[in-house]
């Protein structure tokens, strides 16, 4: 009998050296918040099954809104969410247990159109934006504030939702300007809104989505979230290799069929190859949010964010491998 057991677990050990068993494929939740191109490279790790590639099962879940994105991940309804840095530093002053690990996007992107017959900024008295606490929202009020205006006092800020009811807004002349991101702009520029105010054309440091976790999932488990990251990084890589697919990628995600909509898409972003979540592309948002709660100015921006994953990928040579093989710079 003895000699059978030992036979036996002689056996597996054969076997599980030769034909290993699959790796438990982690399930992940992930949340997007806007059906705007900024989510673009999470479309494309989706579909290019780049999740799969790494060991996880992804599904993703659209909540609109940052504010209620949040609360799915605190509650660990999911598990990932790419949504504004605002959110992050506000759940996490109260008390929630959030994290930034990395980032899409490099600078602020966001354009204000008026409706016809305005042509200059200090002309509005309202602007169309998504929800409050959201990009859009916070994007408008810098802006505003950055040209002499006082969000609440000079302009009213109407909530009406994605960046189509935003323009049907100043169609309808029910607000005086909307705000809106690439590719939405060209729509814009199609249904002869003036051009107001270009974000994109000042420069400025910001990215308005970040990878935001639960600290406590990421302690525990981290080599799950270290392959969603890799597979983040992928898809940023295969985003800007495969035009053609993701092209199509997007156009099933914002139901568009525009090619010169999609053009625009891929043109303006220019998402990074190694996307730290550095102080920088958040540092607006700390100054916005210390205006009512002046703690957060006096946080170590650390508290916010774990960089170690994507440095930890970087030294490896793992983001400098994909970058030659999928022939970028």
């Amino acid at each position: 009998m003895k000699l059978k057991l030992a036979l036996h677990a002689l056996f597996l050990i054969f076997v599980s050296a030769f034909f290993p068993l699959p790796l438990r494929a982690a399930q992940m939740n992930v949340i997007w918040t806007s059906e705007v191109g900024q989510f673009a490279p999470l479309w494309v790790t989706k579909e290019a099954k780049l999740f799969e590639k790494y060991g996880n099962q992804v599904q993703l879940i659209f909540i609109q809104g940052a504010s209620s994105a949040a609360a799915a991940l605190i509650s660990g309804d999911a598990q990932v969410g790419l949504f504004s840095p605002q959110v992050v530093l506000t759940s996490t002053m109260i008390g929630a247990d959030l994290i930034m690990l990395g980032r899409l996007g490099n600078f602020m992107e966001n354009r204000i159109f008026g409706r016809k017959g305005i042509t200059n900024i200090k002309q509005i008295k309202s602007l169309a934006i998504s929800r409050f606490a959201s990009n859009a929202d916070f994007a408008g009020r810098f802006l505003l504030e950055r040209v002499g205006l006082k969000p609440d006092v000079d302009v009213a800020f109407f909530q009406v939702g994605n960046q189509s009811n935003r323009l049907a807004m100043i169609e309808t002349q029910r607000a005086d300007a909307a705000i809106v991101t690439p590719p939405m702009t060209l729509q814009a520029r199609k249904m002869g809104f003036p051009l107001l105010l270009d974000a994109a054309k000042l420069g400025i440091p910001y990215s308005s989505t970040f990878f935001v976790l639960r600290k406590s999932y990421v302690a525990k488990y981290r080599d799950d979230v270290r392959n969603f990251v890799k597979a983040m990084i992928e898809g940023i890589h295969y985003y800007k290799a495969n035009k053609e697919f993701s092209l199509r990628v997007l156009s099933k995600y914002m139901k568009v069929s525009d090619r010169e909509v999609l053009e625009e898409n891929f043109r303006e972003y220019d998402f990074p190859l190694k996307p730290y979540p550095a102080k920088e592309y958040f540092e607006l948002p700390i100054q916005e949010v210390g205006k009512k709660d002046p703690k957060v100015l006096r946080e170590n921006p650390e508290r916010f964010v774990d960089s170690s994953l994507i440095k930890e990928l970087d030294e490896s040579g793992f983001i400098d491998k994909l970058t030659r093989e999928y022939g970028l710079k």
